[in-house]
């Protein structure tokens, strides 16, 4: 401090010293010589009193600036107190900042964390959703099946309860197993009967390989004609257990074979075999007759003797 006011002190002898030097070249040096003794002291005198009121003037200057120095030094102590507090505040503001930054940059990439994860959630119900929403129509699908073969299957119930002769063995989804007898004085076997369903909403007709095929009216049609075809049916296996029944009995005194498929009777008699045709509604409305066959070939003229020969008939008549 002293330092810097010594300072101060000789900048002002300076500026005095420039001023009498800058005086003394402003003078002409001819003017001197002109100049009496007299004007010559009178003017040192004058310069003196000036020197003399610059330097009076010049001490009251530095005593109040001396005056100053403390207030200033007083003020700058202050100023450099607030410029420490600006700059310490100043610094936890740019750390306050810092760290509002680092915690809004972590609480963004948490956020982003978050979204993604319950984007994927969403995504994850949303697929969920679509396959209970299949499964929900699969399962109505299912439903739907179900309802539609338990009334199916409660009006095929209650239709085989008033059928006589038909006997309800087995129900399925897509099939349905009937028994059809031909006489409850009978001893033939029933015929079992497999219906099974199409998607159509038809159905189709399996019998026992050792009958005839039925008509092919009788071997698939609407599952709305369904009880009428049963009724068919059971006259047409009536029809052919009436032969089934003879056939029983003859296979008793005769060696014979019987191809359904065909609809014919193979009739062995030593090294000889006969071929009978037994016509579709045999006994009531068809009848038999012979068909050509190797080595041995049935004339025409082979007829028994009664005008609408059975089939015992022609058993009979060929083993004469």
């Amino acid at each position: 401090m002293e330092r810097r006011r010594k300072q101060k002190m000789l900048r002002s002898q300076l500026q005095v010293l420039r001023f009498l030097l800058e005086f003394l070249q402003e003078a002409d040096s001819a003017s001197w010589e002109e100049t009496s003794p007299e004007t010559l002291n009178q003017e040192v005198e004058e310069v003196k009193m000036k020197w003399k009121s610059l330097k009076s003037e010049y001490q009251e200057k530095v005593m109040e600036v001396e005056e100053l120095i403390p207030q200033l030094l007083e003020k700058l102590q202050l100023l450099q107190e607030k410029k420490t507090q600006l700059e310490e505040a100043l610094h936890r503001h740019r750390a306050q900042t810092v760290m509002a930054d680092e915690k809004a940059k972590e609480t963004e990439r948490h956020l982003q964390e978050v979204f993604q994860k319950q984007q994927l959630v969403v995504e994850k119900c949303q697929l969920q959703m679509e396959q209970l929403k299949e499964e929900i129509r699969s399962l109505e699908q299912a439903a739907d099946r179900w309802i539609h073969a338990a009334n199916r299957s409660s009006s095929l119930a209650g239709l085989l309860s008033h059928l006589q002769g038909v006997s309800l063995v087995s129900v399925g989804d897509k099939e349905l197993v009937l028994d059809i007898h031909v006489s409850e004085k009978t001893e033939i076997a029933p015929l079992r009967v497999n219906l099974h369903w199409t998607s159509e909403g038809e159905f189709q007709v399996e019998i026992e390989a050792c009958m005839p095929r039925p008509p092919p009216e009788l071997q698939r049609g609407s599952t709305s004609h369904i009880a009428a075809t049963i009724l068919e049916l059971q006259c047409w296996y009536q029809s052919h257990g009436r032969l089934l029944e003879e056939l029983s009995e003859l296979r008793e005194r005769y060696t014979i074979d019987w191809l359904p498929t065909e609809r014919r009777l193979v009739v062995l008699k030593g090294n000889k075999h006969h071929s009978l045709l037994i016509e579709p509604g045999y006994p009531a409305s068809g009848g038999v007759r012979p068909l050509p066959a190797e080595p041995c070939s049935v004339s025409d003229n082979l007829k028994p003797p009664a005008e609408n020969p059975s089939l015992r008939d022609w058993l009979e008549y060929l083993h004469q």
